[in-house]
């Protein structure tokens, strides 16, 4: 350190303080002005500023108010910035109502004014630290535009951030090295481990400080030896699983959190103990694989879908991509297939949660020899060989009973079950979760037919939402009960869904209904628009399948495509009301031995194996259970990890880049934000939730003008509910995008342009 400390203060400050003293990066020539004296002698105050000889040019007026930023608090993107501002009266009214934009100015505060920076190429912000868990990775998030808000105001825009555990010598692309040694300078400047920096690239390379304040975390900051012991960790059990020879083909493999069964959408990021423990038990440790293989594809039963590292939970790609091969692709082509199509995912990372849409070809679809064309170093002979086994295979599907069957193992669920807690999930696991996984195989490629028809110009995009809004689905069901029914009678059918299907602490609809439903804004709701196609578009369908060599009529194939997509929600609702009720028990279990909710959503659900109704034994084994899940999910918050894991390489030091959202309806809409997660009401909002899950249909009965969620694909619960009901969303936006988003005060959605902007 260079002499005392530089203590940080104001925006204007702290910047005044560092000019002449760093050397990693420039700083514009500044002024600024106190509230006092602008209002004691504002005309002397603008002659001192515009003798500079820098004020004859363009300016940016920026807000310094005293409580903007702290150690504990960021005002960030709070208060007013104006750039392009020219002459003595612009500068004038600029400073004016930068002061008005902190509502009541104390005579402390500031207003900065500098020569603005015209010659942008690209600009971001970086933190020393993980803001939520304290975690000592660096975080820099930049935009290659030449506007420096695309980061700091949450403009939708190209933004890549880049995580490194820097402490250790990891270093990214772009601006990273360079802002790397800023930030190393800046802590040894001023005494602060923590920071946050705004900073641009000017033509040339120039690296300039814009800004430099405390960074203000949620938690308490983690110690870097004890982090980097953590990733070495980390490190070491994904090139355990990366380099085994798995039960998937091929000889590479790579984890992601969205290529299939979405944990990120379905049990998030970082999922409790109790959570994901649910998930592997119902669906990823068996259920997944006994569902493909009754469809027909590769049989990779016994073997897990998911892995965790330390709890984070990641999909294995090779076996989600070898279990979508038919079974009948020969041995060789398939193991190449497989190499080829992880290859390829590692190639384009963004496409992590587009795995089956954009890469793998699972049916033949109405298109599919336009994908299947894309293949590179496959003879011709066996891509025909591949299109005949998809032909065959999708033409089997397209006539077998397979979803009709699964209906009437999904309606065993009504018919009660055993009384165990272990055992009623086995039972729903059986007739719940198998059928469901199977339905889900028949709606994802309905799904793709129906998109299949809307691109041979078919259908229209209203059409297919009239088809789908006439099937009959839960939520269309639930908006029209919820304006219908008495409050007892529509929670008697409806009471057990709840926002996080697996989390026990997440309260169902029947025990806080005055939080998801107001029962004095109930209105009639119009029946759907249905669609019948006319006997043209029936003609063209079948003359499609007849391209394809499909010969499924189109009658059935328009049945297979709307009882695949209605059967897969009605078996989601009826397994969720399963696992509901086994939640509430499991809760009043916790109960009686002294445990809450939130403490069992530490305990894996495998402990209710352990207990034999003694009392005191039973409350111990409770209590070890919690106290392990509680040190493992420490360990849990202070990791994060790239959407697609590669190899042990990606656990110090990677980069994101912005996410490649589905936009869903035709509509468009300028409405306030609803942080939903955050307890904001969503009625006539575009509604922010961080995942697709089928709990969240009751915003749907709150009148939303729109939705907005962190993760999730084009054939998601939610995105289905919002094609059925007409409401524009955006589904998917990945973490960056829906933290920017969920801060803004309104936005602009255009579904059909495939645009959101930020409204000030």
């Amino acid at each position: 350190m260079r002499g005392d400390p530089i203590p940080l203060g104001t925006k204007a400050r702290t910047l005044a303080r560092l000019t002449g003293r760093i050397r990693t990066a420039g700083i514009l020539p500044l002024d600024f002005v106190d509230h006092a004296t602008w209002q004691a002698s504002r005309r002397d105050a603008l002659r001192r500023l515009y003798a500079h000889p820098w004020a004859d040019g363009a300016l940016i007026v920026r807000s310094s108010a005293l409580g903007e930023d702290s150690a504990t608090a960021s005002g960030a993107g709070q208060y007013l910035t104006l750039t392009r501002v020219h002459g003595a009266h612009e500068l004038e009214v600029a400073v004016e109502k930068v002061f008005a934009s902190y509502g009541d100015p104390r005579p402390g505060d500031e207003v900065l004014i500098q020569p603005e920076l015209l010659d942008v190429v690209r600009s971001g912000v970086a933190c020393t630290h993980e803001t939520t868990s304290g975690a000592p990775y660096t975080v820099i998030s930049w935009s290659e535009e030449a506007d420096t808000d695309v980061v700091t105001g949450g403009r939708e825009g190209d933004v890549r951030t880049w995580y490194g555990a820097a402490y250790s010598g990891a270093t990214g692309p772009g601006p990273v090295p360079e802002v790397l040694a800023l930030l190393a300078e800046l802590r040894g400047l001023t005494g602060h481990r923590r920071l946050d920096v705004e900073f641009a690239v000017a033509t040339g390379g120039r690296l300039v400080l814009l800004q430099v304040r405390p960074l203000a975390c949620v938690s308490d900051a983690v110690p870097e030896p004890a982090h980097d012991a953590l990733l070495h960790r980390v490190e070491r059990a994904v090139e355990a699983v990366t380099a085994a020879p798995g039960a998937g083909l091929g000889e590479r493999t790579a984890y992601g959190i969205m290529p299939d069964w979405n944990p990120a959408e379905m049990i998030g990021l970082r999922p409790r103990p109790l959570a994901l423990s649910l998930y592997r038990r119902l669906i990823t440790d068996q259920v997944w694989a006994r569902a493909r293989h009754r469809y027909g594809y590769r049989d990779l039963r016994g073997t897990p879908l998911l892995a965790s590292f330390c709890g984070l939970p990641y999909i294995d790609v090779r076996a989600s991509v070898s279990s979508l091969i038919p079974r009948g692709v020969p041995d060789g082509l398939a193991t190449r297939l497989t190499e080829a199509w992880v290859a390829r995912l590692l190639e384009r990372p963004e496409l992590h949660d587009k795995l089956e849409s954009r890469i793998v070809v699972s049916s033949l679809g109405l298109r599919a020899p336009g994908r299947l064309a894309g293949l590179r170093g496959f003879a011709p002979e066996e891509v025909r060989l591949l299109e005949t086994v998809l032909r065959r295979h999708t033409d089997e599907l397209l006539k077998s009973p397979l979803w009709t069957d699964e209906l009437r193992r999904v309606a065993g669920l009504r018919s009660g079950g055993p009384a165990g807690l272990l055992a009623r999930l086995g039972h729903c696991a059986e007739h719940g979760t198998l059928p469901f996984a199977g339905l889900a195989r028949a709606a994802f490629i309905g799904n793709e037919l129906l998109d299949d028809l809307v691109a041979e110009g078919v259908f229209t995009e209203d059409e297919k939402a009239r088809f789908i809004g006439g099937l009959g689905l839960v939520t269309g069901k639930l908006n029209r009960d919820f304006a219908t029914l008495a409050p007892t009678d529509f929670l008697a059918r409806y009471g057990h869904l709840r926002p996080g299907t697996y989390d026990i602490r997440s309260l169902r609809y029947d025990e806080d209904p005055a939080h998801y439903f107001d029962w004095s804004a109930r209105r009639a709701e119009e029946p759907p628009a249905t669609f019948t196609p006319s006997r043209a578009q029936l003609g063209r369908i079948g003359a499609l399948l007849d391209r394809a060599g499909l010969t499924a009529g189109p009658r059935r194939l328009l049945e297979f495509v709307g009882s695949g997509i209605r059967g897969r929600e009605l078996a989601k609702f009826e397994f969720s009301r399963v696992l509901s009720d086994v939640l509430v028990d499991l809760r009043r279990l916790g109960e009686r031995h002294g445990f809450s909710a939130d403490d069992l959503s530490f305990a894996e659900i495998g402990v209710l194996g352990e207990l034999t109704g003694d009392a005191g034994r039973d409350r111990a084994a409770l209590a070890a259970a919690i106290e392990q899940g509680r040190l493992r999910y420490e360990v849990t918050r202070r990791v994060t990890l790239p959407p697609l894991l590669g190899g042990p390489a990606d656990v110090r030091s990677f980069t994101l880049s912005s996410a490649q959202p589905s936009y869903v309806t035709q509509a468009r809409v300028r409405a306030k934000v609803a942080d939903v997660d955050a307890g904001d009401r969503p009625d006539g909002a575009i509604a922010l939730v961080s995942s697709a899950d089928p709990g969240y249909d009751w915003l749907f009965a709150r009148g939303i003008a729109g939705l907005v969620t962190a993760y999730g694909g084009v054939n998601s619960h939610m995105a289905i509910r919002a094609i059925e009901l007409g409401v524009p969303a955006v589904i998917g936006v990945g973490e960056q995008l829906f933290r920017r988003w969920s801060a803004a005060t309104a936005l602009d959605l255009d579904a059909a342009n495939r645009h959101v902007a930020v409204i000030p």
